[in-house]
């Protein structure tokens, strides 16, 4: 397990935010500088640059605040012009809280559970630590958002995913409701993690169980 703090979730409130997961054909010496540059002719101000073990993809969180669509759609195009850049993807968020949604903890080359360190002591028992993780990512998102819609919502189960419990596979708002699917259960920790993480956020959740995979409506 990775015993650091979360970290990258950031108040939106007022702001526009946006991530681009730039993926290369193959790396060589100045690729980096020359992607942030592209940003910089645009006055966007990264926020955070996160490279991979394997340096095949390069993450951006970028602040889009003063940033007009025209001049996001010239960013995606001038980033996908070089042959070193395999393919761009990119999306733009106005929630009031923001979390990464293409950023995961690895350790030699595996996928690892990010967990705080003072919470170490709670490592031979998942259910209790599942409890704890939950109160304390629900604490971040109360602080951060004056409601919990669903919009803030649907941002807010990102963070689970950020520490590496599950994969969001897919979520939807419709009338008001958020429906979210999320994937990969392996983890003991996962669905006690839901449940306490959606009650301490004072919302109502059905979970139905599809094998490795959990279905939610809130």
């Amino acid at each position: 397990m990775l015993n650091r703090e979360i970290y990258l979730i950031a108040n939106g409130t007022g702001t526009r935010l946006g991530e681009f997961l730039v993926e290369l054909n193959f790396d060589q010496p100045g690729i980096l500088a020359t992607l942030s540059n592209i940003f910089a002719e645009h006055d966007v101000n990264i926020i955070n640059i996160a490279i991979d073990s394997e340096r095949q993809k390069l993450h951006f969180i970028v602040d889009l605040t003063v940033t007009s669509e025209e001049q996001v759609g010239e960013i995606v195009k001038q980033l996908q012009m070089f042959a070193f850049v395999k393919k761009v993807k990119y999306r733009v968020s106005n929630a009031s809280i923001f979390v990464p949604r293409w950023v995961v903890h690895v350790i030699n080359g595996k996928a690892s559970v990010s967990v705080e360190r003072d919470l170490i002591p709670y490592l031979q028992e998942p259910a209790k630590l599942a409890e704890e993780l939950a109160k304390r990512d629900a604490k971040t998102v109360k602080d951060l958002v004056p409601a919990v819609d669903p919009v803030a919502l649907e941002e807010a189960m990102y963070i689970a995913q950020l520490r590496g419990l599950f994969q969001v596979e897919s979520t939807e708002i419709k009338g008001g409701r958020l429906s979210a699917r999320i994937c990969n259960l392996a983890h003991p920790l996962a669905r006690r993690y839901v449940e306490v993480f959606t009650r301490e956020l004072g919302v109502q959740a059905k979970l139905n169980d599809e094998g490795i995979c959990i279905s939610l409506e809130i």
